[in-house]
């Protein structure tokens, strides 16, 4: 894809490249990005897409660019020659053996990710002689990087295609008659009822919410306003929770808030 920066006169080419086997099984792309021109530099704008991206741009040293959770615009100077590997969502930490949530909002050096020596193979990318060279041995770097790979996380995955799929969010609603973040709200509610009818008096309403997993406290009395009617002082001490025996508000926790 041809991008022209009509003010500036810079002109970007970006291409993705599938990933070949076994590769594909972390990563959604492979791609490269040229800018040219004669003057100043091409605006670049990255949205937050949910993915983790190992990049070499020039002779730079290689970099991972975490997820995303603001826009930001890149720019970049004519001449600029960019080689990229983009991970599914939910399985760059198989890949890189890092939580995603260590690189969050960050650009990191590949370096302080896998240390100096599983880095040198990409280093050495930068002396390959165009850019159709670069993308072949960011590839090969990777492919040999696989044995130390990670088992992917089943659980993750299979709760990313859920949440992906708007059929599947259609079928959830017919069964249980509102969608996923509903649902989640509810549990989480019936998962504070629970604490307070086992904790009592042994708890603050600070504490009550961290048990909970509610952002805050603030947080907390939202939701319990919004599902009981009542301030915390009121339904905490009043209402019950009616999932105690089904066991959900245990093993369907920690989704999210």
């Amino acid at each position: 894809m041809i991008n022209r920066d009509l003010h500036e006169g810079a002109v970007s080419d970006y291409r993705e490249f599938p990933a070949p086997l076994p590769l594909a099984r972390y990563l959604l792309c492979l791609w490269t990005q040229t800018v040219t021109g004669s003057r100043d530099e091409f605006e670049q704008p990255v949205l937050p897409d949910g993915c983790v991206d190992i990049v070499l741009i020039n002779d730079e040293a290689p970099t991972v660019i975490g997820p995303w959770t603001q826009p930001f615009v890149a720019r970049l100077a004519p001449g600029t020659i960019i080689t990229g590997a983009r991970c599914h969502p939910g399985l760059a930490p198989s890949l890189l053996r890092l939580p995603a949530s260590a690189l969050l909002n960050q650009l990191v050096p590949l370096r302080d990710v896998w240390g100096r020596a599983a880095t040198a193979p990409f280093e050495r990318i930068a002396d390959e002689p165009d850019i159709a060279a670069r993308r072949s041995a960011i590839e090969t770097a990777l492919l040999n990087c696989l044995q130390q790979a990670a088992p992917v996380d089943q659980a993750v995955r299979a709760a990313i295609q859920w949440f992906s799929s708007r059929q599947l969010q259609r079928r959830f609603t017919v069964a249980v008659g509102y969608g996923p973040k509903m649902f989640q709200s509810v549990l989480r509610f019936q998962r504070l009822l629970n604490c307070s009818h086992n904790m009592g008096a042994r708890r603050s309403f600070a504490q009550f919410a961290a048990d909970a997993d509610y952002a805050d406290q603030a947080h907390m009395t939202r939701e319990v306003q919004r599902f009981s009617g009542n301030p915390p002082s009121i339904s905490l001490q009043s209402a019950r929770c009616t999932l105690c025996l089904s066991g959900l508000i245990q093993t369907m926790y920690g989704l999210g808030s």
